[in-house]
């Protein structure tokens, strides 16, 4: 079986799943896929480095997640990963159909959805690094 908007060939017994899958992934309109693995990458690393933190109770043991709506998913980092990464598949997809509908805003909407996880990724670096130091400074 084959798509007419990709180059997908193979056997299925869900000809509906390969036709979903060619829509959200046309070969011909594909967003770059450094983008889509940087987007991971730096959620992966948002919660590695969110969970660290926690664990190493930074500021006195009193770092706490600033999203409340993360606030009781965070202690579980699992179930944090998994939320995570959902939210960047789902962005990911949007993306992949924006491209296919208006060239060059699908790549534009990863690079905008990476800022707030290099930010958040920066800051959880910059505590798991220095907090030590500055508890001495403060003291």
């Amino acid at each position: 079986m084959s798509c007419s908007s990709c180059s997908i060939q193979y056997k299925s017994r869900f000809p509906r799943v390969h036709y979903i899958l060619c829509r959200i992934f046309p070969d011909d309109d594909a967003i770059d896929g450094q983008w889509m693995l940087f987007l991971t990458f730096l959620v992966i690393f948002d919660v590695l480095s969110t969970t660290l933190l926690l664990w190493k109770g930074a500021g006195a043991g009193t770092a706490s997640e600033s999203n409340p709506f993360m606030a009781y998913i965070v202690h579980n980092p699992l179930l944090h990963l998994g939320v995570k990464l959902t939210f960047a598949l789902f962005t990911i997809i949007v993306a992949n159909i924006m491209e296919h509908n208006y060239k060059g805003i699908g790549t534009r909407v990863i690079q905008f959805a990476c800022i707030p996880y290099m930010l958040a990724f920066t800051i959880n670096l910059f505590w798991l690094i220095y907090s030590d130091k500055l508890l001495i400074i403060a003291h």
